[in-house]
C-alpha cells in the first residue's frame, strides 16, 4: 500500500508553533504563540497570547486539514501560501517595521560577545566552541545588515514553519493535480507576494535614502534641509530612533551649526573622542548627552557609555592594569545594570587579586542575567574556585558539579578541580 506523506506538512506547521521563532543570544526566546498579532510587540510577550501568530496559524491548520479531507486541493494550496506570507511577515516585522526586538537582540549579542571572548581567552576548552552570538555581534549599518542580523536571531521554530508551509503548498498541488491552474496561480501569487513584501519594507528603504539626502545637503551647506531629512528618517523608521547612527549624524550637523550644547552634539563629540582614544573624556561626554536628554536618546547615550567602558576595561585587563579594568567595568555596570559583560569582568578581576568574597558577589549576580550554558558553566567554575580558595570545599564541589551540569563540553577544568577537592 502506498503511503501518502503530504498531510504531514500540517503536523510540521503545528509543531513549529511551540518551538522558538525568535532565539537571540541573551534576550528571552519566544515562539509563535507568544508573539502578538493584533498589537505592537515592543515589550517581551507573556507566556501565551490569544491574539498571536500561533493562534491564527493553528486555526488555519485545522481549516487546512478539513480541506485536505474534503479533497479541496486549491484551498490547501492557498493556505500553504498564506503560511509562507505569515512567515515572511514575521521576519519583516522584526527587521523592518518594529525594530525593538532586533535592537534588543543586537545589544544582547554584542554584550555577550565581549563577555564570551574574555571567557574564551582564559578558559582553554572554550576556545574550540563557536560563539552562540552568531551574527548578532556585528555592527549594523544598512538595510542589508538588518536582514542578516534578523536571520541570525530567527529560531528553529520559524525554519520548521517555513518548511512545513512549503510542504502544505506541495500537498495542495498534489491534490489538485492540475498544472494548468498552477500556471495561472503562480504569477498571481508571485506578484501578490512582491507587493505584500514591498508594503512592509518601504520604511527602511525610504529612511536610508533620506539619511543619504541629509548627508548631501550638509555637504552643500544646506543645514536646515539636512536636519529635516535626518528627522524625517527617524520619524518613519523606528530603527533610527533606537540606535546611535542618526543621532550622531544630527550631532555633527548641530556642531557645524554652532549648537554645541545639544545632547546630540555631546553624543557626536563623545564618538569623536572615542576614535582618538580619549576614553575618560568620551565617557564624560556620554554623561553630558544623557543628562540633557530624555528617552530614547538618554538610553542610547548610556548604552554607548557602557559599551565603551566595558571594551576599555578589557583592553586594560590585557595590559595587566587589573585595578583600573575593574573600575571601568563597574562604570559599565552603573550605566547599564542589565548587561552581563561588566559582571563577568569585575568578577574575574576580583578573583585575580584574591578578593574572593567580592568575586563571588559579581559571579552570582551574573547567574541571574544569562541563560547561555557555556557562560553559566564558566561562571560556576569561577564560583567553585572562589569557594575552594576560601576553604569552603563542599560549596566549591557543588559549583564544580553545577558547571558540568550547565555545559559538560569536555569540561576538564571543572573535572580536575572537582577531583583535587576530594584530596584536600
Amino acid at each position: 500500500m502506498k503511503t501518502n506523506y503530504w498531510p504531514f506538512g500540517f503536523a510540521v506547521v503545528a509543531v513549529s508553533l511551540i518551538l522558538p521563532w525568535f532565539d537571540p543570544v541573551t534576550t528571552p526566546r519566544f515562539n509563535a504563540l507568544n508573539f502578538p498579532l493584533a498589537r505592537s510587540a515592543f515589550l517581551w510577550p507573556p507566556h501565551f497570547l490569544l491574539l498571536s501568530y500561533g493562534t491564527l496559524i493553528l486555526f488555519l491548520v485545522i481549516l487546512g486539514v478539513w480541506a485536505w479531507l474534503k479533497n479541496k486541493g486549491g484551498v490547501v494550496f492557498a493556505l500553504g501560501w498564506i503560511f509562507v506570507l505569515l512567515g515572511m511577515t514575521f521576519y519583516l516585522q522584526i527587521t523592518c517595521w518594529e525594530s525593538t526586538w532586533l535592537h534588543a537582540a543586537l545589544i544582547g549579542g554584542q554584550d555577550f560577545e565581549r563577555c564570551y571572548r574574555f571567557s574564551v581567552a582564559y578558559t582553554i576548552p572554550n576556545a574550540v566552541i563557536a560563539s552562540p552570538a552568531k551574527g548578532l555581534f556585528e555592527p549594523v549599518e544598512g538595510v542589508t545588515d538588518r536582514f542578516y542580523a534578523g536571520t541570525s536571531a530567527l529560531g528553529v521554530g520559524w525554519s520548521f514553519f517555513l518548511a512545513g508551509s512549503i510542504w502544505v503548498c506541495g500537498a495542495g498541488l498534489a491534490q489538485m493535480n492540475n498544472l494548468a491552474r498552477l500556471k495561472f496561480l503562480a504569477p498571481v501569487m508571485l506578484a501578490t507576494s512582491l507587493v505584500f513584501g514591498l508594503l512592509q519594507v518601504w520604511r527602511p528603504i525610504i529612511a536610508l535614502r533620506s539619511l543619504a539626502a541629509g548627508e548631501v545637503a550638509e555637504a552643500h551647506g544646506e543645514f536646515a534641509k539636512a536636519k529635516e531629512n535626518i528627522l524625517h528618517a527617524m520619524r518613519i523608521d523606528e530603527w533610527y530612533r533606537l540606535n546611535a547612527g542618526a543621532y550622531l549624524q544630527l550631532g555633527q550637523l548641530y556642531s557645524r551649526m554652532g549648537l554645541r550644547d545639544r545632547p546630540e552634539s555631546h553624543l557626536s563629540e563623545a564618538a569623536s573622542l572615542q576614535q582618538r582614544g580619549l576614553v575618560p573624556e568620551a565617557l564624560a561626554q556620554f554623561d553630558q548627552a544623557a543628562s540633557l536628554s530624555n528617552s530614547p536618546l538618554k538610553q542610547i547615550a548610556l548604552e554607548e557609555k557602557s559599551r565603551l567602558a566595558s571594551h576599555y576595561a578589557g583592553t586594560l585587563y590585557r595590559q595587566g592594569a587589573i585595578g583600573e579594568a575593574s573600575h571601568y567595568w563597574q562604570i559599565s555596570i552603573a550605566a547599564e545594570p542589565e548587561w552581563i559583560s561588566g559582571y563577568f569582568g569585575v568578577g574575574r578581576a576580583k578573583y585575580d587579586v584574591a578578593a574572593y568574597p567580592d568575586a563571588i558577589k559579581y559571579f552570582e549576580s551574573l547567574l541571574t542575567k544569562t541563560s547561555q550554558s557555556n557562560l553559566l558553566s564558566d561562571t560556576a567554575n569561577y564560583l567553585g574556585d572562589c569557594y575552594y580558595r576560601i576553604g569552603e570545599v563542599e560549596q566549591a564541589r557543588k559549583w564544580y558539579i553545577a558547571s558540568r551540569a550547565f555545559d559538560d563540553r569536555a569540561n576538564f577544568r571543572a573535572l580536575k578541580s572537582l577531583t583535587e577537592s576530594y584530596y584536600k
